[in-house]
């Protein structure tokens, strides 16, 4: 819930796969992040000390694969910005209801834009054209759940770890499903998949659409600018809400890219620099209230480069906005090969805990408290379906004819777009960038694997001796303190 995937995103699956199509790609996707949040809550639990993944990787895979992996007051503002998602998911939600009951007043049923419940994709015929939309929706769904993985990477700071880390994860991927799940089926009641179409902006023309904004992609903004002029208080109410959940996502990836450079920096894998905090005492670093403040810096810096999505003119789409595009591309494909790099490496993990259960009997029966159901043929699972997407996520920009594949271009065919052949490269460009880094680390550093025999699972935590004075906190009784807990805590 913390990107705007949600509210933003949601328009382009719905062209190519239907109501159906997303709902049921946004179920599958939920399906791969289970097994991805699983496998490193149950790391992390044993481990949540280790520096995250890039510690983990450290000790039971390869050095090498660490590159691909690439305080206390955050938890504050985040409380605050909760509120206000909270708020946006609340009201468009409702709106959308209100809509809907409207609409089956004028006999147009809730059902009508499911008809039919899947779209042909690229116009591609039978069954196949409805597969393809299907997967085309896997890339923005992963999207949407990029940060499930939160809880595990601050489980150095979250007080018995050990014992709610594992729970505190299936509660966020329990949250984050059954908020997609609802909001997609309204989704594919408020609008038809026909008007989330963007419209074509031509400057030259007077007559061309004015509003070539992000939002007017948006199916619950959509659907408010459809419903007239009565509802313009909440269409602008929601872009509001909108700008403050990006916000909101800002500062999570700031905190999460600034956590990250600081494991690298401590593992040796980044420069040192990116190690330093503030304040640099003692009393500080034990409360845990120090920031690593070069990292948060070099953060902030890379993140200025958004402001490259601001249009010269309303509705001019400029240089450095497609320029940006591209790079959220690579940033999207980069984010899921760091899954890639966690599921990998609690594949590894589990092996070792087969192979070396005589030698470290009483430490791996702690890992086994926190292991999921059908492990790890969960991680298995979400590990070749993230493998699966990266490869075939850029599939429909090759070129096509009545959805047969052209291996190769003739003299007589028309030549391929340029815009198609910079899609192609943000979207597999981290592919070859991620095997450079790999084999390129293990060349210079000629690191090895570690060997399942040879896995080290000393000082696996024991919440029974190193939490024994900790007090659990006392769940809320009442009713909504209940729900408060639920959707928050």
């Amino acid at each position: 819930m913390r990107r705007t995937g949600l509210f933003l995103g949601t328009g382009q699956p719905l062209i190519d796969a239907g109501p159906f199509g997303i709902l049921l790609g946004y179920l599958a996707m939920s399906s791969v992040v289970y097994g991805m949040v699983v496998s490193s809550a149950e790391m992390v639990a044993a481990f949540p000390s280790c520096r995250g993944t890039v510690g983990l990787a450290d000790r039971f895979v390869d050095p090498a694969l660490v590159p691909v992996l690439l305080g206390r007051y955050f938890g504050d503002i985040q409380s605050v910005f909760a509120i206000v998602k909270l708020s946006a998911v609340a009201l468009l939600l409702i709106l959308s209801v209100v809509l809907d009951a409207h609409a089956t007043e004028v006999h147009q049923g809730p059902s009508t834009y499911w008809d039919p419940p899947f779209s042909q994709y690229l116009k591609i015929p039978g069954a196949w054209g409805r597969f393809l939309g299907f997967w085309a929706v896997f890339m923005q769904a992963a999207f949407s759940f990029f940060g499930t993985e939160i809880p595990s990477v601050i489980a150095g700071e979250i007080r018995n770890a050990p014992s709610v880390i594992a729970d505190v994860s299936r509660r966020v991927w329990i949250r984050m499903t059954l908020l997609y799940f609802v909001s997609i089926i309204i989704v594919g009641t408020v609008v038809p998949r026909s008007a989330v179409v963007p419209p074509k902006i031509d400057p030259s023309n007077p007559n061309s659409p004015t509003s070539g904004a992000p939002w007017a992609k948006s199916p619950f903004l959509v659907a408010l600018m459809r419903a007239g002029a009565s509802y313009n208080w909440a269409t602008n109410l929601a872009v509001a809400l909108i700008m403050t959940s990006a916000a909101s996502a800002a500062s999570t990836e700031i905190f999460l890219s600034t956590r990250y450079l600081f494991y690298l920096a401590k593992a040796g894998h980044a420069p040192s620099v990116f190690a330093k905090v503030w304040p640099n005492t003692e009393r500080a670093k034990k409360d845990g209230v120090v920031v690593p403040w070069v990292g948060v810096l070099i953060t902030v810096g890379f993140s200025s480069l958004s402001f490259m999505a601001m249009r010269p003119y309303e509705n001019v789409a400029g240089t450095p906005e497609k320029v940006f595009s591209w790079i959220s591309s690579m940033s999207s494909s980069a984010y899921l090969q760091s899954w890639v790099g966690t599921l990998f490496t609690y594949v590894r993990f589990w092996r070792g805990t087969k192979v070396q259960k005589s030698m470290y009997e009483y430490e791996i029966k702690l890992i086994e408290r926190n292991r999921a159901w059908g492990q790890p043929f969960w991680a298995i699972y979400s590990l070749t379906m993230c493998c699966l997407i990266l490869l075939f996520n850029g599939w429909s920009l090759f070129n096509t004819t009545n959805g047969r594949w052209v291996i190769f271009v003739t003299p007589d065919s028309p030549p391929f777009p340029k815009d198609q052949v910079i899609k192609f490269v943000t979207n597999y460009l981290p592919l070859p960038t991620l095997i450079l880094l790999l084999f390129g680390y293990k060349f210079i550093k000629q690191s090895a694997m570690v060997r399942a025999n040879g896995m080290d699972f000393r000082g696996v935590c024991d919440p029974d001796n190193h939490f024994a004075d900790w007090k659990e906190e006392k769940p809320p009784t009442t009713f909504w303190g209940k729900v408060w807990f639920f959707l928050v805590c």
